[in-house]
Formats: C-alpha cells, sequence, structure tokens
C-alpha cells in the first residue's frame, strides 16, 4: 500500500517540477531535430525543445509545445512569403531566438512571451482569452 502511495506522489511530483520548470524557463530553448513533413513531429516533444520542419535552407515550420503546459502545440510558419511569419535564430550554443513574439490566442486560452537566446520572458501571464495567433 505505501509503494502505492509513494508512486503516485512520485508522479504528482514530477508533474509538479515540470510545469515549474516550464514556467520559470529553467533550461534553455533549443532545436530537438528537423524533419522534412509536418507529420514525422513526434507527438511528445522534449520539454524546451523544438522541430523544424522542412530542408534546409528553406524550413517551412517551427513546432513545439506551449510553455503555458496547457498542452497546446505551437507551430510557427517561417515561410517569409506568407503571414504571419516568425524568423529563428540560433545561437553558437544552439540556443533558440524566435522574432517576434508569440501570442497565442484560441477559444479558452491566450499565451504570449518572447524566447530570446533559450530564455522564455512572459510578456504577460497566460490566460483566457481570444482566438487567433498573431504576430507583436
Amino acid at each position: 500500500m505505501m509503494d502505492l502511495l509513494s508512486v503516485g506522489l512520485r508522479a504528482r511530483l514530477s508533474r509538479l517540477w515540470r510545469k515549474a520548470t516550464a514556467w520559470f524557463g529553467v533550461r534553455p530553448w533549443r532545436l530537438a531535430g528537423t524533419v522534412e513533413e509536418a507529420d514525422e513531429v513526434p507527438t511528445r516533444i522534449p520539454v524546451h525543445r523544438a522541430f523544424l520542419v522542412g530542408i534546409h535552407p528553406h524550413y517551412k515550420w517551427l513546432v513545439f509545445d506551449c510553455p503555458c503546459t496547457a498542452g497546446h502545440r505551437i507551430m510557427l510558419n517561417l515561410d517569409p512569403s506568407r503571414r504571419p511569419y516568425w524568423t529563428l535564430r540560433l545561437s553558437r550554443r544552439q540556443r533558440i531566438t524566435i522574432s517576434p513574439s508569440i501570442d497565442y490566442r484560441h477559444r479558452d486560452r491566450s499565451c504570449h512571451y518572447f524566447i530570446r537566446d533559450g530564455r522564455l520572458v512572459w510578456a504577460s501571464r497566460p490566460r483566457h482569452g481570444l482566438r487567433y495567433l498573431r504576430r507583436t
């Protein structure tokens, strides 16, 4: 009985730790890999990791799970011929910088943040909001 209780407690603490590290941006954001098609992006993306979709040097998308930990996936267009679009830079240490900010709004959630040199900076707290993903 005690083992089952401790396993449940460990699982809850582990989830809490993942959410806390995601919220405070403890680990730097980096690329996890590159795939040719969006269908090939893994279902589970590691925390603070992103995947490039496309073929070098013409990447189409940057895909990652939103840092608010609500479970939604972000797909940012990297193609300047389609709007809105974002630019991606990698530092020497492979840390991600995305420009401009990411402002995700859909039904009951709203998340607005920056990723600069692998660090997450919230522009506003995740909250309930309007619907759309916009470039700011």
